[in-house]
């Protein structure tokens, strides 16, 4: 399917103007004979998108011109080719009021980035039309056209069944306009043309009299500076290969005041089987994201898009749609399928319940008591088949007026789930002929409840499962959940009253829930549900320990290791004597303190502490005491040895006596420090 990414437009790429400009030209296009006038009320909402980026294919390729700007209204024709190859394409557009000042603004500014000397003055020539309309016709061979016409199987898209098979023939794009430089303006003037030619320009936003037309007087009422343009081209088919069955699709998101006509090339006996407004698609996703399929007969329409269906004289078909989207609804889309078939129209028989649907006498097991819906639309449109498609059956269910059963409309069904013994529903389909597919009867209700003695996680852990009555053995799986993440489930058969030891590995400090899932079988209907019974994993604090203390010199430091029970980050911080200071720091599983230079504290005993906290707030603590005493320790004065007299009994030499002077003078300097 086509997808229209609302991007931001980019107005400072050169690229990017000349590709809207194109595009402008290329949304709107084509004569026609039909609507004249009709001016709208305009709406000040505006899808500004623009895709892509480098070539002007890419900037082209991924836009459509109601992605550019909002028309006062638009019509499409496609003739399609005999072959089914090809479509010859006129298209014709009215842009009124301010609408039409927001062409020409667009315009100047996306010149501007063209030629910052021409453009973004306010002004918007001849000049600049002309290279308007000639990059007009070749960004549009690039835009997406929406449709896609496939033959086979019917199909409403998917995996592998792209219906983007569409596109614009090459060198086959003309485009006209009307009154984008009115030629009898009340504020025309005179330029420079540089291309030599003759260059008048208007103001793109007229003053508050609006005379775009001096000789149509203002009492006429006359909308004198609407714009309007044309294009023909040429739409490829390649999807075809002849129209005895195919599906046509129509991207109608964000499509509003348009009309498209397809003429169909004579073919006996050819019909429409069926039509679907198929909404909710988001659109905001890149044209590549996967694009979910609905079955076929199922979509919920709003609406919003109508079709008519005509046979032309010479016994073609004329297909029109006409979408009308409210960009409020932005960015939820809307694909349109029509399939298309010369084969007879089917036996209206009654729809019949499929093979999936459940059996009479099934139970629906619901998590708890009071208002639910116990079956969505997309469950209940597989339970039934009918040749007209499931969404246009009437389907009912009756029951016990304490149940309140309602259908939604989305039409799903509520109820008012009994918390004690079950209430019996019975439902059947009837289809736009009153047949009924017959009636089925089901139990709905609460089968059992979940709690824990312990509201303190442990692991394993006890869950307790409690029955209520009259209910058939379930098959359970049962899981501890936290943010979305499961830890390993266990699988019970349950018949009474039990006690469940579910593991708690993978699970981190914080509110755990129990994950449920009731198996589906022939009997019962499956139930997938997460109970909240205010359960909580409690954080257990780090573990520390110490591996080294070094010194060198007057340093000192520190190093440990630490991990943490339930895996959270840990943040560490130091004090000395139980004071902060410095930081800690930590690699992997270990931790270290920088350098502590204990000279600067006072001689004595100091206690050293790491603390490590974790994410919880849980903290542990290591500590080391440290004795510095021996950096103040004074060095003991060197005294010098006595001289040892001769044999002849004299004394040494005195050469000698400095000696003794010098650790004389030593020893009374160290005895005076003492002092």
């Amino acid at each position: 399917m086509l997808a229209c990414a609302r991007i931001s437009m980019t107005r400072v790429q050169t690229t990017a103007s000349i590709a809207l400009v194109l595009l402008l030209t290329a949304s709107l296009v084509s004569p026609s004979e039909g609507w004249r006038g009709g001016y709208l009320e305009d709406d000040p909402l505006r899808m500004d998108q623009f895709g892509g980026g480098g070539s002007l294919e890419d900037q082209c390729g991924s836009i459509t011109f109601e992605d550019m700007f909002e028309y006062t209204k638009a019509e499409f024709v496609f003739d399609i080719s005999p072959d089914w190859q090809t479509a010859d394409v006129r298209a014709v557009a009215w842009i009124n009021a301010t609408l039409a000042d927001d062409i020409r603004v667009t315009m100047d500014e996306f010149m501007a980035e063209i030629d910052p000397n021409d453009g973004g003055d306010g002004w918007l020539s001849t000049d600049e039309r002309e290279l308007f309309r000639a990059l007009a016709s070749e960004c549009i061979e690039h835009t997406l056209t929406r449709v896609g016409i496939r033959d086979g199987d019917y199909h409403r898209g998917g995996e592998g069944v792209s219906w983007k098979n569409t596109s614009w023939e090459e060198d086959g794009v003309e485009i006209e306009e009307f009154n984008i430089i009115p030629p009898r303006h009340s504020q025309i003037k005179d330029c420079t043309s540089a291309f030599g030619n003759d260059c008048e320009e208007v103001p793109v936003v007229p003053d508050e009299n609006r005379d775009c037309d001096t000789a149509i007087p203002a009492s006429d009422g006359v909308d004198e500076c609407r714009v309007q343009l044309w294009l023909n081209s040429t739409m490829t088919i390649p999807g075809v290969s002849d129209g005895n069955q195919f599906t046509l699709v129509l991207n109608a998101s964000n499509m509003t005041r348009a009309s498209l006509e397809f003429n169909f090339p004579v073919t006996q006996d050819l019909r429409l089987d069926m039509w679907e407004e198929c909404e909710g698609r988001d659109v905001s996703f890149e044209e590549e994201s996967p694009i979910p399929a609905p079955i076929r007969g199922t979509c919920l329409g709003d609406g919003s898009s109508t079709h008519t269906l005509e046979v032309n004289s010479d016994g073609s078909l004329r297909f029109t749609v006409m979408p009308d989207a409210d960009f409020a609804d932005w960015p939820l889309g809307e694909d349109l399928f029509a399939d298309f078939t010369t084969q007879p129209i089917p036996v209206d028989d009654p729809p019949i319940w499929t093979d999936g649907a459940p059996i009479d006498g099934a139970w629906f097991p619901s998590p708890s008591g009071g208002e639910h819906i116990w079956a969505d639309w997309d469950e209940v449109s597989s339970w039934f088949s009918d040749e007209g498609g499931v969404s246009q059956l009437d389907i009912s269910c009756t029951g016990a007026p304490s149940l309140e059963l309602t259908e939604g409309a989305d039409r799903s069904w509520w109820a008012e789930i009994p918390r004690g013994a079950p209430g019996e529903v019975s439902c059947e389909a009837v289809d736009p002929a009153g047949q009924s597919s017959g009636e089925r009867t089901w139990n709905l209700g609460v089968p059992f409840s979940i709690s824990s003695s312990e509201t303190t996680l442990s692991d394993p852990h006890p869950i307790s499962i409690s029955p209520t009555s009259e209910w058939p053995e379930l098959e359970l799986e049962l899981g501890l959940n936290q943010d979305g993440q499961s830890s390993p489930s266990v699988t019970v058969t349950f018949t009474g009253e039990a006690v469940v030891e579910l593991p708690a590995s993978n699970t981190v400090p914080g509110e755990v829930d129990v994950w449920v899932r009731v198996a589906g079988n022939s009997n019962v209907y499956p139930m997938e549900h997460i109970y909240d019974i205010d359960l909580v994993k409690e954080s257990s604090p780090p573990l520390m320990t110490i591996t080294d203390t070094e010194w060198d010199g007057s340093q000192w430091s520190m190093q440990g290791q630490y991990s943490d029970p339930d895996g959270e980050s840990v943040e560490f911080e130091m004090s000395i004597d139980g004071s902060r200071t410095g930081s800690v720091s930590s690699t992997g599983n270990t931790w270290s303190t920088p350098n502590i230079n204990f000279e600067l504290w006072s001689e004595g005993e100091h206690i050293v502490s790491v603390q490590g906290c974790d994410s919880s707030g849980k903290c542990s603590e290591v500590s080391q005491s440290v004795n510095n005493s021996h950096l103040f320790e004074e060095p003991e004065p060197v005294v010098a040895p006595p001289q040892e007299e001769d044999d002849d009994g004299g004394l040494l030499p005195a050469a000698g006596l400095p000696s003794m002077v010098v650790a004389a003078v030593v020893a009374l300097m160290y005895g005076r420090r003492r002092g």
